[in-house]
């Protein structure tokens, strides 16, 4: 996967590097509303209070009667911000059942009274002294200085709104002290991955890893922090990451570097609150792993849109050489990422049955010019097979060991038999 280091300049094809502000739609009219610039709006955002109304409660009682129900409410709410909200407040309808009104130059504390009051007297008009009223629910969506670093990077005014929603949930308790707990025996070992074709080991996964009687395993598939919360799952993915910076420095006193694969779940990068710690943490690695830095995306499910995968990637694209994309059988996208980052699809298979949908799976991906990996081989056979049939990556127990550093690449030739 060295090889990857030519393409670097190739970028996701038709997409803006950065978004600019007067490029951005609906994002671009948010802002303008605050500030002649970007930076001018964001400053305006920062001394103004956002808040959520919401009226999820509302829908849930009147389910067999919402759609005529909400047709008199949604009139009658335009009329109502018109009329009540100054040419500097903003409403924004996110959607059939909650809505965001944005208020300049309050605080929370008051942008969080002046909604409770502008809700209620909404019910008020709607709904009378009906109990109605006392359903709804207000949220507020804390606005902080991390906005200034983060705003080029929101597509459209969806995605900054799930970044403040994101950046504003609140966090559960119990789910934080159990990363906690769990941290300590939590690390990231490596493994190397063949190049069998080119006869060379070139690329090293990083590899989540528990501790077990001082020995390091990888994790189990149905280890806590991999089944539990996406919360949790992304802690591990920071962690994970961040624990790579201390290998990548190491390699930064070297000649030829290795390219390594670091593993994130889906789930991590599809939520821009997440997306964006995750990019956070991605700049403050050594500036050569951008050339030699792969993100294996896992739990990609067949059927994603090509403009959803474009949105997660434009942003962590600039910071890390491309990506990989961990799939399973079934999987058949390759036209969905033909224009995108994606080097290749990784992939376990653990029995000769799973040969008749991997064999098909190269085929495609060949004539795609989509590299593969197979991970996590521990069988002779197997092995063998993926090398017969154009395997471009194998890694697993029967290739090498885990081991607590990436090491530098180097041939094969003469080691390996077909």
């Amino acid at each position: 996967m060295a090889e990857m280091t030519k393409n670097k300049s190739e970028k996701i094809k038709t997409a803006p590097g950065v978004v600019q502000h007067h490029e951005i739609g609906e994002l671009a009219h948010f802002l303008s509303v605050f500030g002649k610039n970007k930076d001018q709006a964001v400053k305006s955002l920062l001394a103004s209070s956002l808040q959520i109304v919401g009226f999820d409660e509302l829908k849930e009682k009147y389910h067999t009667r919402w759609d005529a129900v909400k047709k008199r409410v949604d009139v009658s709410i335009e009329a109502f911000f018109t009329k009540k909200l100054s040419k500097h407040d903003l409403f924004l309808r996110l959607s059939e059942s909650s809505f965001a009104l944005v208020f300049a130059n309050t605080t929370a504390e008051e942008g969080l009274a002046r909604a409770n009051k502008l809700g209620q007297e909404l019910l008020q008009l709607l709904f009378g002294e009906m109990p109605e009223a006392s359903m709804i629910s207000v949220k507020a969506m804390i606005i902080d200085d991390e906005l200034v670093d983060f705003i080029d990077d929101f597509q459209n005014l969806d995605e900054l709104v799930e970044y403040l929603q994101g950046a504003s949930d609140p966090v559960i308790p119990e789910t934080v002290q159990l990363f906690k707990e769990e941290e300590p025996s939590l690390s990231v070992s490596y493994r190397p991955m063949i190049n069998h074709a080119k006869k060379i080991m070139s690329v090293m996964e990083a590899i989540p890893c528990r501790s077990d009687n001082g020995k390091w395993k990888t994790l189990e598939p149905s280890d806590a922090v991999l089944t539990g919360t996406a919360f949790l799952r992304a802690e591990l993915d920071f962690k994970v990451l961040k624990d790579t910076e201390f290998a990548l420095k190491q390699l930064g006193t070297t000649g030829k570097k290795p390219i390594v694969m670091v593993p994130v779940d889906f789930e991590t990068v599809a939520h821009a609150y997440r997306r964006l710690n995750y990019a956070s943490i991605l700049k403050t690695l050594p500036e050569f792993s951008q050339r030699h830095l792969v993100i294996s995306i896992g739990s990609i499910k067949a059927g994603l849109l090509n403009s959803r995968l474009r949105q997660i990637l434009t942003t962590l694209n600039p910071l890390v050489l491309g990506f990989i994309f961990e799939i399973e059988e079934g999987w058949d996208d390759f036209h969905i990422i033909s224009d995108l980052p994606v080097y290749g699809v990784r992939f376990k298979a653990t029995t000769e049955q799973d040969l008749l949908w991997v064999e098909k799976l190269v085929q495609k991906a060949r004539a795609a010019k989509v590299r593969t990996c197979w991970r996590d081989l521990d069988n002779d056979f197997l092995a063998r097979r993926a090398f017969e049939i154009g395997v471009d990556y194998v890694s697993g127990p029967i290739m090498g060991a885990i081991q607590q550093e990436p090491i530098m690449p180097f041939s094969l030739r003469g080691a390996l038999k077909k």
